[in-house]
């Protein structure tokens, strides 16, 4: 897997598509909302942003919102893409008419890694890591996660990049927001691109301070996790 392999990579396995899957298995097959629930994870997991939108039209209003919500909460970027800046009720809301599906999960996240104890050559992450959402990061789009890399002077291409080693990226976020002590990043309008004849893309904005706040977090997480999984030595952005 280019420059290093993982003995195990949860592939859109964000938290967003792990509560809604969750609240199916904990509804059962017997209920009517089951197949909704599974079906909205599995189309969200794939970035099937069309299919699911004309799936949650057809929904009941209670498995609509709960979707809905757990998308907006955990995974605002696909939010905005599909809903764009509305605000209100989940229920009335309407669809951006430009979506489409994508069999390609666009996206990534913070991950904590050590090397597998039998083979050196591959990197693993404590069991009870993938679960635990009290460690979770935020799930960014590729730009805002280049962005966020750049920022902070590591690669923005993240995907051929190995996992760095967890105290040095404390250290670094640390200095940064030390640096950055009342010096808010700028706001950042939302930029939209218009083809003749194509779609239209929608660029969504960030609020000022948002580069603060995403450094902060990430910063706090890792902390977390140092703590809470001694045997981590690594983080990855994947």
């Amino acid at each position: 897997m280019r420059f290093y392999e993982f003995e195990k990579k949860v592939e859109g396995s964000t938290l967003a598509v792990r509560q809604i899957n969750r609240a199916a298995d904990e509804i059962g097959k017997q209920s009517y909302d089951y197949e909704v629930y599974k079906t909205a994870a599995e189309m969200l997991d794939k970035q099937m942003l069309k299919s699911l939108a004309q799936l949650l039209d057809d929904s009941d209003t209670a498995p609509k919102e709960f979707v809905m919500k757990t998308i907006a909460n955990h995974d605002p970027d696909t939010f905005k893409k599909m809903y764009g800046d509305q605000d209100g009720y989940f229920s009335v809301m309407e669809p951006q008419q430009d979506l489409t599906d994508s069999e390609i999960q666009e996206g990534a996240e913070m991950t904590a890694y050590h090397k597998h104890p039998k083979d050196d050559k591959l990197w693993t992450f404590p069991d009870a890591y993938k679960d635990d959402e009290s460690v979770e990061s935020p799930y960014m789009s590729n730009a805002s996660m280049r962005q966020f890399l750049d920022t902070l002077g590591y690669d923005p291409n993240f995907e051929d990049q190995s996992p760095v080693p967890a105290k040095e990226f404390i250290a670094r976020t640390t200095q940064w927001l030390q640096k950055n002590i009342g010096k808010r990043s700028p706001q950042e309008p939302t930029t939209i691109d218009q083809n003749p004849g194509g779609a239209t893309m929608i660029g969504g904005g960030k609020p000022e301070g948002h580069m603060n706040q995403m450094v902060k977090t990430h910063n706090e997480i890792a902390r977390k996790i140092l703590a809470k999984y001694p045997e981590v030595t690594h983080i990855g952005f994947n």
